[in-house]
């Protein structure tokens, strides 16, 4: 039995993500799956809309709301998704939505963990993306010895 860990700050490419984890994933494997949730558009997505006079304070509210809660709905869509192949592949699912003031309880997670591996989908896409966070985070795993799966919107970082 072998343990992973996958940490998604995208959404994009989960096809391409799921196909990779069914190659990966034997029965009786262990699936730890840390699905960032985004609270607030990132800060580069605000500059695009900051212009408040031009287009009204409600309709930057509105789309801003849009798009968290497209987001949102997004990452519990996936859980669902993945908890579905987990009991046709047989494997064990630990599944969790985190927000990105957790990511030290992720970290200390990833190290009490024992995992054999880990799997993280960043994202290319400066909309949706944290780039702050998911640097902080890719620094921090330069520092550990474990195998990683690196993919940006499901396309494997070579």
């Amino acid at each position: 039995m072998k343990k992973y860990m996958l940490i998604l700050f995208s959404y994009g490419g989960l096809k391409k993500i799921n196909q990779h984890l069914e190659k990966k994933l034997q029965p009786k494997d262990k699936l730890l799956v840390r699905a960032l949730m985004l609270e607030e558009v990132p800060k580069l997505f605000e500059h695009l809309i900051s212009d408040v006079g031009f287009l009204g304070e409600q309709v930057v509210s509105d789309v801003e709301d849009s798009v968290v809660d497209i987001y949102q709905e997004n990452a519990k869509d996936y859980l669902e998704e993945i908890a579905e192949m987990a009991a046709a592949k047989d494997f064990e699912l630990d599944k969790k939505l985190i927000e990105e003031q957790e990511l030290e309880k992720v970290k200390k997670e990833l190290k009490a963990s024992k995992l054999d591996g880990i799997f993280i989908n960043f994202s290319d896409n400066e909309f949706v993306s944290n780039q702050g966070k998911e640097d902080e985070l890719k620094n921090w795993l330069k520092k550990i010895k474990l195998p990683q799966d690196i993919f940006y919107d499901g396309e494997k970082k070579k």
